[in-house]
């Protein structure tokens, strides 16, 4: 509501507010905003005014509005195209109305005391959405003001009948063919003569200034005389006028007051308002409770934009509990009205299972029908529906069309997702430049996805050249927005010194932002770190703490680091049972580390029964990898023709992949095959040196080997 009071903005400004809020599905507060540009003689305004009159959205249906609207602004506008255009869309308009068989425009058919027309400004919107709960409503903070008296003996703007010749009905004809001088003549005495219909027709010839000039305080003195004798619909817009302060000072409570009456009485307009003003604490002590409370009376009318705005209410649990069955009832009925940001949520909720059955199917319908309706984000959720074949068929080249319109109307996900599509080349030719551009566009804008990936372009050099510099910082800003993965990396950066200068403590920082978040390998490096006292206090239980909870996780390298641990008492008390339960685990996601070691323990039989043969089999498993304790077992195994046939030049084969690993166990054991020419051609000078380079891991085999070679 705070948008519709900035009079001094600019007309431009005000212009692009009133779109956003019809793009945001707040109708009224569009309405609002272009009604004052229109009157100002602005020509997008009275082009974009004379649409809301044509679909009746924000303002009641009315074909002659909508028609008066587009010839003021077709006779002010040089842009032909423009007013093609807009003309089209009335002519669209109106023959939807025809087809769907709604409501005809308020005029003397329905109630004789609409003018078939509507005061600018006609309702206040907010520009958030709210919630419900039944509540009795306070008194009144205020007592009306007297204004009327002065009209009553006020002198005629121009030439009227004697009261005797006045007759309603024929005004109300008179001014449905734009004669607003007869039409006044009609009226005029009638209102003098106090009545209550006359009044707000004679109100609204003032604020509109039809036949007279505007005269807004003359409009106000109509409009309260009319609501003092009870009419409603004057009520409620003589409430517009103390609010916006047109013609009278601007007064909330005033405006509370007459919103009330009008409520009272069902007018559901005034009951939407007068929610607003509770919801907003203008002119009354702010209650969200009362705002809910009038607010779904509105809806309970039929009004769309109360619908929309209790369902929100009950979805955020203001003025009430949350309760999301009532959301979702009211955001369908406010949809069946084509409210489309309506239609946009069902599709939100139904795509999460909330309140309904999830369902993708569902979802992409809702979002279809939104989405042809111009809500932005319903194109985009379109598009990546097609993107994931989510609830429809995957057709990358329609998630393109989609990404392109929510893209060009600044939607910065869509520029993203359609970024990964000239990336990747899916649904069009493959454009790096152009992806490029979509990235650093959206990544610019502080899309923090974009600024993610941009990261990853300029440290993979993925169509450009690598530069960690950029990767780091770009890394940085999506971290700092709260990217998990984004944290992660920035973490690694500051740890290894990548495109950045080396901190540890820095890097403990962003790893343990990410893993509060969740993120596996952020939690496993930041036990890491606890582990090696790096940027942190040493501090083992901590590093269990975070080993523990990612390979509860499944993550299969804490699960073996964990098994490590335990079978060597690194940290945690040893328990080489624990050790087989946590490599177990880690072999079951055929970890090959985590098999050689479990082989080990079978084959010495610690924590689980001694089996050797099963112990051959895990390290025949783990062998593709080339873990040398499991080279070096099998080595040994084929050397003494355990479990396998003896094979001195396998095992030396083996013996051999280990040691070239620097395994100390391996290099003494190969230094004995070549001293006593097992499986190689016996080389005293060979075996030396493989014992020294074991005795230097302080081997003790090796040692007393190499110790008996040089002293012989």
């Amino acid at each position: 509501m705070a948008a519709s009071f900035l009079v001094a903005a600019e007309p431009q400004q005000q212009l692009a507010q009133a779109k956003a809020a019809y793009a945001q599905g707040d109708y009224r507060n569009a309405a609002q905003l272009l009604q004052k540009l229109a009157i100002e003689g602005n020509a997008s305004a009275q082009f974009e005014l004379a649409k809301l009159y044509s679909l009746g959205h924000g303002v009641e249906r009315d074909a002659l509005q909508a028609s008066y609207w587009l010839e003021q602004a077709a006779s002010k506008s040089s842009d032909y195209a423009e007013s093609a255009q807009a003309q089209n869309d009335i002519k669209q308009a109106l023959e939807q109305r025809r087809q769907e068989n709604t409501r005809t425009p308020t005029t003397l058919a329905n109630n004789k005391s609409v003018v078939a027309t509507e005061m600018a400004a006609t309702t206040i919107s907010p520009t958030t959405t709210t919630t419900s709960t039944t509540v009795a409503p306070s008194p009144a903070a205020t007592k009306a003001e007297p204004i009327a008296a002065a009209v009553l003996t006020d002198k005629p703007s121009l030439a009227v009948k004697a009261l005797a010749d006045a007759k309603f009905d024929t005004g109300m004809r008179a001014f449905q063919r734009q004669n607003y001088a007869d039409a006044y003549s009609h009226w005029y005495p009638l209102a003098k003569n106090g009545d209550a219909d006359a009044q707000f027709n004679l109100a609204a010839i003032y604020a509109k200034g039809l036949g007279v000039n505007v005269d807004l305080l003359t409009a106000a003195r109509w409009f309260s005389a009319a609501a003092e004798q009870g009419s409603a619909q004057a009520q409620y817009h003589l409430a517009i006028v103390h609010a916006q302060g047109q013609g009278l000072p601007q007064n909330d409570a005033q405006a509370v007051y007459w919103y009330k009456r009008a409520a009272e009485q069902q007018y559901a307009l005034a009951q939407y308002n007068l929610g607003y003003m509770y919801a907003s604490g203008r002119g009354v002590a702010q209650d969200e409770k009362q705002a809910l409370f009038w607010y779904e009376k509105s809806a309970e009318q039929g009004d769309v934009d109360g619908q929309y705005v209790v369902a929100g209410r009950y979805q955020q649990g203001r003025g009430s509990a949350v309760n999301l069955t009532k959301a979702w009832q009211w955001y369908r009925q406010a949809s069946e009205q084509s409210h489309s940001r309506a239609t946009y949520q069902l599709g939100l909720m139904t795509l999460d299972g909330i309140a309904v059955s999830q369902s993708d199917s569902k979802a992409f319908d809702y979002f279809s029908r939104a989405a042809s309706q111009d809500v932005i984000e319903a194109q985009r959720e379109v598009g990546i529906s097609y993107s994931l074949g989510r609830g429809v068929r995957n057709s990358d080249s329609r998630a393109v069309e989609w990404f392109e319109k929510a893209c060009n109307a600044a939607d910065l996900t869509a520029c993203y997702y359609l970024g990964l599509h000239y990336s990747e080349g899916r649904g069009l030719r493959a454009d790096p430049v152009r992806a490029m551009q979509l990235f650093t566009q959206t990544a610019t804008a502080g899309n923090k996805e974009a600024q993610y990936r941009l990261g990853l372009i300029y440290a993979n050099g993925e169509g450009v050249a690598v530069d960690e510099q950029q990767a780091f910082t770009w890394l940085l800003k999506a971290a700092e927005q709260g990217n998990a993965a984004a944290q992660y990396l920035v973490g690694v950066r500051y740890a290894n010194g990548t495109g950045v200068k080396v901190d540890d403590k820095a890097a403990v920082q962003w790893y343990q932002r990410s893993a509060d978040q969740g993120d596996a390998y952020a939690q496993y490096n930041l036990g890491y770190m606890y582990a090696n006292g790096r940027g942190v206090k040493q501090d083992q239980a901590k590093a269990l703490y975070w080993y523990t909870k990612v390979a509860a996780e499944g993550d299969a390298d804490a699960q073996f680091n964990l098994g490590l641990r335990y079978e060597t008492g690194n940290g945690v008390e040893q328990n080489d049972q624990n050790a087989v339960e946590w490599y177990e685990k880690a072999v079951a996601q055929n970890h090959t580390r985590a098999i050689a070691h479990l082989g080990y323990m079978y084959e010495k039989g610690y924590g689980v029964a001694r089996d050797e043969r099963k112990a051959f089999q895990l390290y025949q498993q783990a062998l593709p990898a080339k873990v040398p304790r499991a080279l070096n077992a099998m080595a040994l195994l084929y050397k003494n023709g355990r479990q396998v046939k003896a094979d001195d030049n396998k095992a030396v084969e083996l013996f051999s992949q280990a040691a070239e690993q620097g395994y100390a166990n391996a290099q003494y054991n190969l230094g004995w095959m070549y001293e006593y020419g097992r499986g190689v051609r016996k080389d005293i000078a060979k075996a030396r040196d493989y014992y020294q380079l074991a005795a230097e891991q302080n081997e003790p085999l090796a040692q007393a080997q190499l110790q008996r070679l040089l002293n012989p």
